[in-house]
């Protein structure tokens, strides 16, 4: 405001200079007034100096002093075009405010639209790099315009995220000595924060809070190095302090009428998202609940309530509530962002793809487009499934299955017309029953097609091993809400068909069906019922109840409770294979899931598994049966995944214990 005023002031004097002869001697009272704006203007109060100068250049208006005491006004008013007017030259000095100011105006004023967010800060970096060039080459050189230059260089570059370059020019200013100011220390936190060193950000954002005054841009930038340094309760406690401070309402100036605190809500929305950011989403969600309902038409409310709901496993209900917030702010970077990231959630990958290359073009250094385009990345490749479940097992009886080792490799294709991947898999099975060594083997080919809310998966398959023969299968998965879930697979030639089966020249064809009710990620419950019918004319029905309840939820800490309810029944009995007449198993598990370390894409999760349940057969006396699992998930980068770990388990078998050892590899990479 001030910088206009003073620029609004010399446009309106500017035409009284034409008239004017700059030889003619000094008017007794335009001397008069210059001397009394001077001691205004050495007293502090620049208007009236302003008001005083200007009352003078209107009876002298080319007079160099007047000119020369009225440019220095207007230079302390922050108005260094309006400076160059009056004085009717420039100087470094001018020149240099200038820039600074294009700076300024860079990052706030753009009237064009995203796609020229950056226009302004573009012509300040040239503007500024040029005069930094003259102000080096001048002899002498005037080392603290330089730096001042320089300054303001490193703001603009960091406007523009072009982080590195800031890094540069910063380090340029440290070379030569200088004592970074907290403006500058605050853009040097920004940039190593975006280069991934957020360990070294967080004392720069801590000096800068410390030794400042109230800034809230450092303190948000605080909670997100911490946050990236996985100092996720020092986060936390960041992001609470901003939400305790202030009111939902406050008072402007004289008017008594209270209006709506804008910082306030926006500490009030950061506190929840640290929820979501730290794997805590029913707590955001509690959180950030009544505010959406109080300001239903508030664009970036909307945004973070889609972004929860994906979180909560809701991608239909995320996608919906994206679109209303996209609706309310169209051309909102981040919104434009989030709505981007729901697309590809949703399986719309060509109209994501779109979205993501127009986000590229207005906002490159983005990390969060970075992050979008790696992901669309990695769907245009290929894939790769490995297991691997080498066992030992001791006891079970003469129709228990024994140890032996199970493999499965399959390969994906990279997309084909969006929607489509074809595929090759090889699954082995082998066991050690009495002593004896028993093989299967299944090759086959496929083609998987996704969409948004259904997966189709068919293949051939060929059989070898103890009984050679054809195979096929197809599964179909449909989820038609955010809460329903169905399954059917058909399989000629089934996995149910056991190894001890094969040897006698037996298979089995299955169908399955399957339904999922989930609450949220913290809650669902499963029933799966399947026949298979051997050759041998036996029928086999199992049914197969499950559920789920997250009972702690933390944002290292995540402990899982399972109960399953298992039944079968068999309608041919003596057979050679493990057919029980009739059996069922009730058992509670718990999962107890602990991130180790986290660091960026990088992922390192433990967890420890313990079943305990009890089995009852036909004709058999009833037995414990439980499972011991020490796990690790490591994902070193977005490409690779992997599960890997050990168990100890057991078993009855026609009311025989079986105690069993085994290893587990499963391996996923995207190449």
């Amino acid at each position: 405001m001030r910088a206009f005023l003073g620029a609004l002031y010399l446009a309106a004097m500017a035409p009284l200079s034409a008239f004017a002869n700059n030889e003619a001697p000094l008017p007794a009272k335009a001397e008069a007034l210059l001397e009394e704006g001077r001691a205004a203007f050495r007293e502090g109060d620049r208007y009236t100096a302003l008001r005083l100068i200007g009352e003078a250049r209107l009876i002298a208006p080319d007079n160099p002093h007047i000119r020369r005491a009225q440019a220095d006004i207007v230079m302390e008013l922050n108005a260094p075009f309006a400076a160059e007017r009056a004085r009717g030259s420039s100087d470094p000095g001018i020149d240099a405010r200038q820039a600074a100011l294009l700076v300024r105006w860079g990052e706030q004023v753009n009237t064009r639209g995203p796609a020229h967010q950056f226009d302004g800060t573009d012509r300040a970096i040239v503007e500024l790099r040029a005069q930094l060039q003259r102000a080096e080459n001048s002899q002498p050189v005037d080392q603290g315009l330089v730096t001042r230059l320089r300054r303001d260089l490193v703001i603009a570059l960091r406007d523009r995220g072009w982080w590195q370059q800031t890094l540069d020019e910063i380090a340029r200013l440290e070379q030569h000595g200088d004592e970074l100011p907290l403006y500058v220390l605050q853009a040097k936190a920004d940039a190593l924060l975006a280069v991934r060193l957020p360990l070294r950000a967080i004392p720069l954002y801590q000096t800068v809070i410390a030794e400042g005054g109230y800034n809230r841009d450092a303190r948000v930038g605080l909670f997100y190095a911490q946050l990236e340094a996985e100092q996720l309760d020092a986060a936390l406690a960041t992001a609470d302090a901003l939400a305790a401070e202030g009111s939902a309402w406050r008072k402007v100036g004289i008017d008594s009428r209270p209006s709506p605190n804008d910082e306030w809500l926006s500490n009030q929305t950061l506190a929840a998202q640290a929820r979501r950011l730290v794997a805590m989403p029913k707590a955001s969600w509690q959180r950030l609940q009544p505010l959406v309902e109080a300001a239903p038409a508030n664009a970036w409310l909307r945004a973070e309530w889609g972004e929860m709901a994906a979180a909560r496993e809701w991608p239909r209900r995320a996608h919906q509530e994206l679109l209303i917030a996209r609706s309310l702010s169209p051309e909102a970077t981040d919104i434009r962002i989030s709505t981007a990231d729901s697309l590809l959630r949703r399986r719309h990958w060509r109209v994501a793809e779109q979205e993501i290359t127009a986000l590229a073009e207005i906002a490159p250094g983005n990390g969060q487009v970075r992050r979008l385009q790696r992901d669309l990345a990695n769907y245009h490749k290929a894939e790769l499934h490995l297991e691997l479940r080498p066992s030992k097992t001791q006891g079970g009886g003469p129709d228990a299955e024994g140890g032996g080792l199970d493999g499965t490799l399959q390969i994906y294709t990279p997309p084909l017309a969006e929607r489509y991947r074809l595929f090759a898999a090889d699954i082995r099975t082998s066991s050690t029953p009495e002593g004896r060594s028993l093989t299967s083997n299944a090759i086959g080919a496929g083609i998987e097609g996704r969409w948004p809310d259904l997966t189709v998966t068919l293949a051939g398959w060929n059989h070898s091993g103890e009984l050679d023969g054809g195979g096929a299968s197809l599964l179909a998965e449909w989820q038609p809400t955010d809460h329903w879930s169905f399954s059917a697979d058909l399989q000629r030639y089934s996995e149910m068909t056991p190894l001890r089966a094969q040897e006698a020249g037996i298979r089995a064809d299955s169908a399955s069906l399957g339904t999922t009710y989930t609450f949220s990620e913290a809650g669902s419950i499963s029933v799966n019922a399947a026949i298979a019918d051997f050759t041998d004319g036996n029928n086999r029905q199992q049914w197969i109840v499950s559920g789920m309840s997250k009972v702690h939820d933390g944002h290292s800490l995540d402990i899982y409770l399972r109960p399953t309810f298992y039944t079968s029944n068999n309608s041919l009995l003596g057979a050679p294979y493990f057919n029980p007449e009739e059996d069922y198993s009730v058992s509670l598990s718990t999962a107890i899931q602990h991130r180790l370390w986290r660091w960026y894409d990088a992922d390192l999760v433990q967890q420890f598994f313990v079943e305990l349940g009890s089995y009852w057969q036909e004709n058999y006396s009833s037995g414990p049966i439980g499972t011991l699992r020490y796990s690790q998930y490591w994902q070193p980068s977005s490409r690779t995944w992997l599960h890997y770990g050990i168990e100890r388990s057991m078993r009855r078998y026609d009311g025989e214990n079986e105690y069993s050892w085994g290893l587990f590899l499963d391996y996923s990479q995207r190449f």
